[in-house]
């Protein structure tokens, strides 16, 4: 049985590195955007320099809420797109050097932006973690016979093409929570990838799917049943290529 495109299928769900920061404490809301520097993660127990895009940024602090990760403002300044697009996430770029401890878990971190003449802003940073990585094998293309990926976090460092689908299965218990994220558009955006996730559960029907909506995308979920499950990769438009070149991260959170 291959696998087929049908992004319609199940609830749409998407979540990227490029979140609204909604001002708070009553004061007339304004949408805004941050963007992270490429290649778009954080991984526990490094430190790294994060660049937020937004308009009117001007903080001068950054608190996260997990104990483990902290943050200082190195400097913000103005920023000029040179395109639509990138002149569409603001007209201030902020530095923000964070730190992360080993023992935090992978996921979404809250934090809130403070500063004179500025309402507190919030937003999440995504934080991955060290997991063993495994390349993606063909054939996969099949929901009978997908690769099969070992259990516990994993990153698959894979290519979209042949048949323009790859399926993957991974082992989960009933409650566990899993996030699936691939990275392709923040690895290169200069490439047409727009790489769409279904998740199948263990009868093979589609029970979440997740959409790009211009960085990628990703499915959290908690699993309803024992495993195993499917995650299907493909594009938006079932194209493929031999720079379609994306990271697949699974992780228990």
């Amino acid at each position: 049985m291959r696998a087929r495109h049908y992004p319609s299928l199940g609830v749409l769900a998407s979540v990227g590195v490029s979140v609204a920061i909604l001002g708070t404490a009553g004061a007339q809301v304004k949408k805004q955007e941050y963007r992270i520097q490429e290649p778009g993660w954080l991984m526990a127990g490094q430190t790294a320099v994060v660049k937020l895009y937004g308009q009117d940024l001007t903080p001068n602090a950054i608190r996260f809420e997990s104990p483990g990760i902290t943050g200082k403002v190195l400097k913000a300044e103005p920023f000029s797109g040179k395109s639509d697009w990138q002149r569409s996430w603001g007209n201030r770029v902020v530095e923000v050097e964070v730190t992360s401890s080993a023992d935090v878990k992978p996921g979404l971190q809250r934090f809130t932006l403070t500063g004179e003449g500025m309402e507190p802003t919030t937003g999440s940073i995504l934080l991955d973690i060290v997991a063993p990585e495994v390349k993606e094998a063909e054939p996969n293309n099949d929901l009978r016979k997908p690769q099969v990926l070992p259990d516990g976090p994993v990153t698959v460092m894979g290519k979209l093409d042949g048949d323009g689908a790859d399926v993957f299965r991974f082992n989960g218990k009933a409650g566990e929570t899993w996030r699936v994220e691939v990275f392709a558009r923040r690895l290169n955006r200069e490439v047409k990838f727009e790489p769409l996730l279904r998740l199948r559960d263990p009868r093979l029907a589609p029970i979440r799917a997740g959409v790009d909506q211009g960085n990628d995308c990703a499915i959290e979920v908690k699993l309803p049943t024992d495993g195993p499950y499917l995650i299907e990769l493909f594009d938006a438009d079932n194209r493929s290529a031999g720079d379609y070149n994306y990271r697949l991260t699974f992780r228990k959170l």
